[in-house]
């Protein structure tokens, strides 16, 4: 089963190449002019765009210990643009559709992930327009019946995925607290250092979630906070890239914090950029900080070591702190494209060991051969 789950994704992302080389797909720039909730929703005139959800929950059962830390992602991979002339339009596909659930529960010691890979039809998955109550939904994973889905409701996102087999669900409520962020200039990030190429990359930094996830086989309500990361763009990662790390952090005195680098193979930083968000909800460009690895952990699963303990400086924050993964093991192992990358919750601390914050941390591109085809 997994050969031809893995070749439909080298389709996806050949197909898309190719339009991309032929400069059919659009490219992101500063002149993006966004408007709300509009831009929530697909822009198909892009070959890639995902909705990534990352976020700590807090059963309402008043268990301290049973902190958990969620991700939901919905991923659009563009095959064919809207407007291509199709001679077969009734068994085509304009694009995929990927999404990963995964929540983490260190009082147990587990991390569960799941995976869909679907073409973008009406019975397999697929993306609304403005206005509609959907944004993204896939059918659910091989034994599991209805949807996972992403829906907007006013200014509430609505979350749902199941998957019976791993003993995954959640319903989710997620409500912004803040303003949409746009980093970089107009919501342009930058992905080199000369600007030439990037992505539309707007956020909802800080919003209080509602709901219920199941743990040890029931249905519990939990409440927290939330982070929405919306990324659109056309241009794949350059060949002398190798992968990326990303931080988000939600401080306790109610700032926000995210920041990413590209790095080559030998691990040394490509290009980095980052934003600091106030209160209020007001940004500012990050453009001088460090992010140093202090303690590694090796998946015996694919021998990837990855940092689960690092050193952050933001000096225009005025910011030393630790982050420590709440659990060493939260790699997503991917069997339907084959990639994995470490996708963790983490807490922030200062140097007496209080903590200040809390975040998720992104590694993408580690271990031998694993480099991400966008």
């Amino acid at each position: 089963m997994r050969k031809p789950r893995a070749f439909l994704l080298l389709l996806l992302v050949c197909a898309a190449t190719t339009y991309a080389a032929g400069d059919i797909w659009r490219h992101a720039d500063p002149g993006h002019r966004w408007t709300w909730p509009r831009d929530h929703y697909a822009h198909r005139d892009y070959r890639t765009e995902w909705w990534y959800f990352t976020g700590h929950l807090q059963p309402a059962t008043g268990d301290t210990t049973a902190n958990l830390g969620f991700q939901l992602t919905f991923f659009r991979l563009g095959m064919i643009p809207p407007r291509t002339p199709m001679p077969r339009a009734e068994l085509a596909a304009h694009g995929g559709v990927m999404a990963h659930a995964a929540l983490t529960d260190p009082a147990a010691g587990r991390h569960v992930f799941s995976e869909v890979l679907w073409r973008e039809t009406p019975l397999l998955g697929g993306f609304g327009e403005a206005g509609d109550s959907l944004i993204a939904w896939c059918r659910a994973p091989a034994g599991t019946d209805g949807r996972w889905r992403l829906g907007l409701q006013g200014q509430t996102f609505l979350l749902h995925a199941v998957d019976k087999t791993r003993d995954l669900a959640y319903d989710l409520t997620c409500r912004p607290v803040k303003p949409v962020v746009l980093h970089g200039d107009n919501g342009f990030s930058a992905k080199n250092a000369a600007g030439s190429t990037g992505s539309l990359y707007a956020s909802c930094t800080r919003m209080s979630v509602t709901g219920s996830v199941t743990r040890d086989g029931r249905r519990i309500p939990v409440a927290g906070w939330c982070w929405m990361d919306h990324e659109i763009f056309s241009d794949t990662l350059a060949p002398d890239l190798k992968g990326w790390d990303w931080v988000s952090l939600q401080l306790d005195d109610g700032r926000d914090l995210m920041l990413y680098r590209l790095f080559h193979p030998d691990g040394s930083t490509a290009h980095a950029s980052g934003t600091l968000v106030d209160s209020r909800g007001r940004a500012t460009p990050l453009e001088r900080w460090s992010l140093v690895p202090q303690k590694t952990w090796t998946s015996p699963a694919t021998g990837a070591p990855y940092p689960v303990r690092w050193r952050l400086d933001v000096p225009a924050a005025d910011l030393e702190v630790e982050l420590k993964a709440t659990m060493d093991d939260q790699e997503n192992r991917s069997l339907k494209s084959g990639i994995h990358y470490w996708e963790g919750a983490v807490t922030a601390t200062d140097h007496t060991g209080r903590r200040v914050g809390r975040g998720f941390v992104e590694m993408t591109g580690y271990g031998p051969g694993n480099r991400l085809p966008m």
